[in-house]
């Protein structure tokens, strides 16, 4: 089998995706000086310049929790370094983290579970040369406690990085063979990319369970078997796996149209549902095609991103639609449930995802549409967003999320035109800033609160008298307990 495709040959093949870095990282180090008014998004740290977000329908009973997503450009030939990376928002469109990647992507940004503790999860890899991304997991400091990376002589793919309940990693590969290709009208040596499920031991890296599409799954059950232009047919197209509730997993694949349940111990199908060899009857509204993000839940239903509105000449619905199914495993069929749908129909030809809220709620990240929305369990919208620079997000999450960057608050001093200065304070990453405390005086050592003003946002601008000496901000949480303080900025 070979592994060293390119991941040029795949995006050909897949139809576009992307991925981002694994270089080692810790926090930005803390910025602390004087400067003039510039163009950058924030004065107090002018590196960081995320896309901005529009927001079309305000949050309103919102579930309780920041939105992660991990924003990119997939016109772009290649990944602008700098530009985009890994980050959190409130409600309101403000930035709460930011994670800007060098010359890589990051995708599938979420919260996750990792040794009882909640952990910020997410893939990067380089995805227009020699592929080989990995899988980080980072702590409530914003330090990187884990990486995953797949064995086997294999290299991880992008699409799916579940952290389990066993403290295992599910992920998804793309390996490529040369197959006979005869049954659907190709050569008897074509080269198939497949797809692979590993999972792997987080600290030793160990495969624990390895399963592949060209052991189980016919070429002739795909959708997809033309001859790409890079000479490989990317008949499976794996891209979620998830664990079922009774333990063996669920995989989809975009190019079956189809969600296999496979043994976890085994690998045997138990049973598909969709594609072209389905084992349950749908009922109207029921059927899905070239799905995303397949999840089971506590109730026995099912949440699917049906991309049905898919690529130009593989459209065979109007619209993208988040779906939630019911099962009846007796009389073996698929019901319709519930449609979450926006005032104005959207539409997505990959990516995308639905993620069932403690509410009852679902988020939904749309996808290649650069949007998202929060639907209550009704299906009315309670929040609708988008990217506004064209930018988009492989997936969108909401999750509670707590956490207390090491080092120091960021602080910059400007002066305004009738004597007063304008002090900007913000901390990337902490979650638990109320209010910004502004100190000044002679000396750094003897320093008096010239101003206390409420948090507004990533960055807060605080008008102050004329001040010589020094100045710094502090951050207050509840009852005004100091949480962090900048370094002294001279003035």
């Amino acid at each position: 089998m070979e592994t060293s495709t390119t991941r040029r040959g795949f995006l050909g093949a897949a139809g576009a995706i992307a991925a981002g870095a694994f270089a080692s990282r810790v926090s930005a180090a803390p910025f602390a000086r004087a400067v003039g008014p510039g163009a950058n998004a924030f004065v107090s740290r002018p590196d960081l310049n995320p896309p901005p977000v529009t927001i079309s329908t305000p949050a309103r009973g919102t579930s309780a929790g920041f939105l992660f997503l991990a924003p990119y450009d997939i016109s772009a030939s290649a990944a602008v370094p700098g530009k985009y990376g890994p980050m959190i928002l409130d409600e309101n469109g403000q930035l709460v983290w930011y994670l800007p990647t060098r010359a890589l992507t990051a995708m599938d940004f979420k919260v996750q579970k990792y040794r009882g503790q909640p952990v910020l999860t997410w893939y990067e890899g380089d995805v227009l040369s020699g592929y080989g991304g990995r899988y980080h997991i980072y702590d409530n400091t914003y330090h990187e406690v884990a990486k995953v990376s797949a064995g086997n002589g294999f290299s991880g793919d992008l699409h799916e990085f579940v952290i389990t309940s066993r403290g295992t990693a599910l992920i998804a590969i793309y390996g490529q063979v040369t197959a006979n290709l005869s049954s659907v009208g190709g050569s008897a040596a074509g080269q198939l990319v497949i797809g692979i499920v590993q999972e792997i031991d987080i600290p030793t890296g160990k495969v624990l369970f390895q399963w592949s599409s060209y052991d189980h799954v016919p070429v002739t059950e795909s959708n997809m078997t033309q001859v790409t232009s890079f000479g490989n047919v990317d008949y499976f197209h794996l891209n979620a796996i998830a664990v079922d509730l009774d333990g063996d997993l669920l995989i989809s694949s975009r190019h079956t149209s189809c969600v296999y349940k496979v043994d976890r111990k085994t690998g045997a199908i138990k049973w598909r549902l969709g594609g072209n060899r389905s084992d349950f009857q749908f009922m109207p509204g029921a059927a899905f095609n070239y799905q995303h993000d397949v999840r089971r839940h506590a109730d026995g239903t099912l949440t699917i991103f049906d991309n049905g509105a898919s690529a130009p000449g593989q459209t065979v619905e109007p619209f993208t639609r988040p779906i939630r199914l019911s099962l009846d495993m007796n009389a073996m069929t698929a019901t319709l449930v519930k449609e979450y749908l926006p005032a104005a129909p959207r539409v997505s030809w990959a990516m995308g995802n639905v993620q069932q809220l403690p509410d009852g709620g679902v988020c939904v990240g749309w996808g290649t549409d650069g949007a998202f929305t929060e639907f209550d369990s009704t299906g009315g919208v309670r929040f609708d967003a988008s990217l506004t620079d064209g930018s988009i997000s492989y997936r969108t999450f909401r999750s509670p999320w707590k956490a207390k960057p090491t080092g120091h608050p960021a602080v910059a001093i400007t002066p305004n035109p009738n004597g007063t200065q304008t002090v900007y304070a913000s901390w990337n990453g902490a979650t638990e800033v109320d209010a910004w405390q502004v100190r000044g005086g002679a000396h750094p050592g003897a320093l008096k609160t010239l101003r206390t003003v409420p948090r507004t946002g990533f960055e807060t601008a605080i008008v102050i008298p004329r001040t010589s000496g020094h100045v710094v901000a502090a951050a207050l949480g509840v009852s005004g307990k100091q949480l962090g303080v900048s370094a002294p900025v001279p003035v």
